[in-house]
């Protein structure tokens, strides 16, 4: 009997390679005015879609993720997308989906490369501090004072590294600096640095944008190394993920997917530049926001995590520093693990959907983009868009897909499944 073909990601490649040489020419976005302007009609973009794989055992579930994706293209929830679905290191299904921008001719491909926004928490800060916490060099329950004398004040001695990972320092979420005619890195990360606790340090979660940048920052004292430059050398060039990297910002690039058509502070179609504001005050690199990728990409990724941190021939992450990044660390607080989030086990939706396990973990990034990974059944599924085009003020037409196309995934591979005793994703 022969054995069924498996994508892999040198194959991946090369396969990219032939589908360019083929391609005459790039198409061009062509911008209009600071509109949407007429909706195309959607086209998809397979580069995989292996309906006839033995791992399937439901393919009706894999063309109803088309559907899905182009009503929401439709309802202009945004304009294009790319999705990646697997289960352990093969690679089921990768689609293009949509343009660029509504009226663009350019279309979405498996190497579209993304503004990740959020999932630079995962991909980059957390599985940095994964790899220096393995060396020894960093330690999650110390304090950030240890790294940071910024931090060994009367209010922060207590933070630790752990704190950070998890969102519970009692830092600020947030802070629109540009509002505040702060814009200058330095400047932005004075604000940051002597920012007031709003809790105890593991009193309470708080998604905390401060938290990551400070992580960073902490990653940079210990490696004496540009936070970016580290994770290039140490995560993305040993993994292959080629097309990944950080960006500096004042270098709009049209190869890029575009964000947000910004009225608001740079005035400008984002393109090619990181849309999320702090991160783009402090140069295009932070531990928050900055990261750029591509579904291929971000498969490799995934198959590494799922294969327990094994990637071509060799341990990247052991084992059990996977097992003890991704368990949740107190479920009185959040659904939170270190750095990763992981699925919601009550009645509140879950952008992991309704069928991905209890040891699921994952992230989700503001620009539109997600990843989530099922270490139980080795399911994984990336969905990437750009769904802050033209504005991020339009999320309720956004609301309900990465749920969806999780459970579909999940079909996909396991029809037919149980069904749980929790409401429908709305996320």
């Amino acid at each position: 009997m022969n054995k069924p073909f498996r994508w892999t990601p040198r194959l991946l490649i090369c396969g990219l390679l032939v589908l360019g040489a083929c391609r005459s020419a790039r198409e061009t976005a062509l911008e209009g005015p600071l509109n949407p302007g007429p909706v195309n009609i959607p086209s998809i973009q397979p580069l995989i879609s292996t309906l006839d794989s033995p791992t399937v055992v439901y393919p009706s579930a894999l063309m109803r993720m088309d559907s899905l994706i182009i009503e929401f293209i439709n309802a202009q929830a945004f304009p294009g997308a790319v999705l990646s679905v697997g289960k352990g290191i093969e690679i089921i299904k990768m689609t293009g989906y949509g343009a660029y921008t509504y009226r663009s001719r350019r279309r979405m491909l498996p190497e579209s490369v993304f503004d990740l926004a959020s999932l630079t928490k995962v991909v980059a800060t957390t599985t940095a501090s994964m790899l220096l916490y393995e060396r020894g060099q960093l330690d999650i329950d110390a304090p950030v004072s240890r790294y940071l004398d910024t931090f060994n004040t009367p209010e922060r001695q207590s933070i630790t590294i752990r704190h950070l990972l998890t969102h519970t320092s009692g830092l600020p979420a947030w802070r629109p600096f540009y509002q505040d005619g702060i814009t200058a890195r330095d400047a932005v990360l004075g604000e940051i640095l002597s920012a007031e606790l709003l809790t105890e340090p593991g009193e309470e979660y708080r998604y905390s944008d401060f938290g990551m940048i400070s992580l960073a920052l902490v990653i940079e004292e210990i490696t004496g190394e540009p936070f970016d430059q580290w994770c290039t050398r140490n995560i993305f060039d040993p993994l292959g993920m080629r097309s990944t990297g950080f960006r500096s910002t004042g270098k709009p690039d049209p190869n890029i997917v575009p964000t947000e058509l910004d009225d608001y502070f740079r005035n400008r179609l984002i393109q090619g530049e990181v849309h999320d504001e702090t991160a783009w005050s402090l140069g295009g690199v932070a531990g928050h926001a900055g990261l750029f990728s591509t579904a291929l990409d971000l498969s490799q990724f995934a198959q590494m995590m799922v294969q327990r941190g094994y990637h071509d021939g060799r341990t990247f992450l052991q084992a059990s520093t996977i097992d003890q990044f991704t368990a949740v660390v107190d479920t009185s607080l959040s659904t939170r693990a270190l750095g990763w989030d992981t699925r919601n086990l009550n009645d509140e939706p879950s952008s992991a959907g309704l069928y991905f396990g209890p040891r699921s973990y994952g992230h989700t990034g503001f620009t539109g983009t997600s990843i989530w990974i099922d270490p139980d059944s080795e399911a994984w599924v990336i969905l990437l868009t750009n769904r802050v085009y033209p504005t991020r003020d339009e999320y309720e037409r956004f609301r309900g897909i990465r749920g969806s196309i999780a459970d579909a995934a999940y079909e996909a591979f396991f029809w037919p499944v149980p069904i749980p005793e929790v409401e429908q994703s709305s996320q």
